[in-house]
């Protein structure tokens, strides 16, 4: 693995889809020639071919040119602490390989993204939050880290920076996406923030090599690897036409979940939220502890704090007795019933119960150890 060829070919202007391509089918020595100006004999040899910048490939003053900037590339990341990470390695995040147009290359700084990380959230939103916003961050972010969640944002002013704050501040560990080489920081005042979060056993990511200017476009492709790297995402408060769209549209194209605060009134700032909730393209997230129904809805249970759940399970208990009243299931032939060697209780009534406990996010035995505690502590007079 050449990683001084595959900078190189970054740095022609080739597109992602062409790199991995010759990355993957190309050897080193044939990669080589390419640079040397042989890449019509490559063409025939490995079937593909090359339109954008092909002109380029026939100047070899011009490729040697390019290897000397990659050298510098190579050199400059390694005296910053900065990993070079081509698609072909382990290193690779396997959530990024799925989605479209994945980068041929990241620059990384801090820790590795590693499987852990596949639990993770993306939390982005209006560079300028209300009250409303910035608690909801505070809320949510907190109780998430606590769920050893990832948190992704794009280290902006705003949302993204509060969100990687309050992961700091939490114990959490948070990863910043950016959109230019990773030898600067921006905007600036952001600096702390990054030194913060590589101290605390975060990761600063990019596609872009150092000495990449900072343009408005990029900002946009960064947002699909945000989303991309994330399992689902938390847009706190945006317009209807902004920045953030972007990374929502680039999420719902990715078949990730989408999750947002329900604000009360409508307003300007606020009109994103409206529209994802309205269409049904994001779950609403009305109280503070809805963060649970993210942690269910992303596939994971939830980890914390102990005495949450055991209120949670004894009021989705009294939901359940309440239910099975209504279905005229005899509970107390059910508790008389599972004394036994077996379960006599007809099937149908049985399989409808097993159904409720489900749907109530409890077990069988959780659901009888509390009520027949709830029978003896009565029994008792308490």
């Amino acid at each position: 693995m050449n990683k001084k060829y595959y900078v190189g070919l970054q740095l022609t202007g080739l597109d992602n889809k062409t790199i991995i391509r010759l990355m993957s089918d190309l050897e080193d020595d044939d990669l080589k020639k390419v640079f040397n100006g042989d890449l019509v004999e490559m063409e025939f040899k490995y079937n593909i071919h090359i339109d954008k910048n092909k002109f380029r490939f026939h100047d070899k003053t011009y490729l040697k040119n390019i290897l000397k900037e990659s050298d510098a590339v190579l050199n400059e990341s390694k005296r910053l602490g900065i990993k070079i990470i081509p698609y072909l390695s382990s290193y690779y995040p396997k959530s990024l390989r799925n989605i479209e147009n994945p980068p041929a290359i990241l620059y990384l700084k801090g820790k590795n993204i590693v499987k852990s990380d596949e639990k993770s959230i993306a939390c982005v939103g209006t560079r300028n939050p209300s009250e409303f916003g910035i608690n909801a961050i505070k809320s949510i972010v907190t109780n998430l880290s606590n769920e050893k969640f990832t948190i992704i944002s794009g280290l902006a002013d705003g949302v993204d920076k509060l969100a990687h704050e309050t992961c700091l501040t939490s114990g959490g560990r948070t990863i910043a996406v950016l959109a230019h080489g990773l030898d600067i920081i921006y905007p600036k005042c952001n600096e702390t923030l990054a030194d913060n979060i590589l101290k605390n056993n975060g990761t600063l990511i990019s596609e872009y090599p150092v000495g990449t200017k900072i343009e408005k476009f990029r900002f946009v492709h960064r947002n699909r690897i945000v989303s991309g790297l994330s399992k689902g995402i938390l847009m706190i408060e945006a317009k209807e036409k902004s920045g953030t769209r972007h990374t929502v549209d680039f999420a719902i194209n990715q078949n990730k979940m989408v999750f947002c605060p329900d604000f009360i009134r409508y307003s300007d700032s606020t009109s994103l939220n409206f529209k994802l909730i309205n269409e049904k393209l994001a779950f609403p997230i009305k109280k503070y502890d809805d963060y649970i129904d993210i942690v269910k809805k992303l596939g994971y249970k939830l980890k914390y704090d102990k005495n949450m759940i055991k209120n949670i399970k004894n009021k989705n208990m009294k939901d359940l007795i309440e239910t099975c009243e209504k279905q005229n299931i005899k509970l107390n032939d059910l508790i008389l019933e599972s004394s036994k060697t077996g379960f006599t209780v007809d099937k149908e009534i049985y399989f409808e119960f097993k159904k409720i406990l489900t749907e109530h996010d409890l077990t069988i035995k959780e659901f009888f150890n509390a009520l027949i505690l709830g029978i003896v502590n009565g029994n008792k007079g308490e």
